[in-house]
């Protein structure tokens, strides 16, 4: 599942940052600190990491992550879709491996989080196991 946290969730007082910076953590454990956009507003900055983020209350969720190509579709565009919210950009590794780097594992721990049951969980009896020695 990919986790994020706010900026000033790391730091002992809040400098005013926390609504402006967003850490995404992978499946590394690596957290990717990313500014916060409001889709209309968020400027597409080639080759630049982003994750589309929906909003409900409080919580912020992940729900897709890509990288901005060169003259390709708005930020808006991408939202739409998906009934995004705000972008997140990551623009510390804009440029070849490291942003592939990024993306992997970032998209990695999106593509594990957990798949709601479809049935309620079925809570068998434990079975008493005895340890027979040799």
């Amino acid at each position: 599942m990919m986790q994020g946290y706010s900026l000033s969730a790391s730091l002992p007082e809040d400098p005013g940052l926390g609504e402006r910076f967003w850490y995404w953590r992978g499946a590394s454990g690596q957290s990717y600190i990313h500014s916060i956009y409001s889709p209309d507003l968020c400027p597409p900055v080639a080759g630049a990491v982003f994750v589309i983020v929906r909003k409900v209350g409080g919580v912020r969720t992940a729900v897709a992550t890509g990288r901005f190509g060169s003259g390709g579709r708005r930020p808006s565009e991408l939202c739409a879709p998906l009934a995004g919210d705000e972008v997140h950009v990551h623009l510390l590794s804009r440029e070849g491996d490291a942003a592939e780097r990024v993306l992997r594992d970032l998209a990695a721990a999106l593509e594990n989080a957990p798949v709601p049951l479809a049935e309620p969980k079925i809570w068998r009896r434990p079975v008493q196991l005895d340890l027979l020695a040799a």
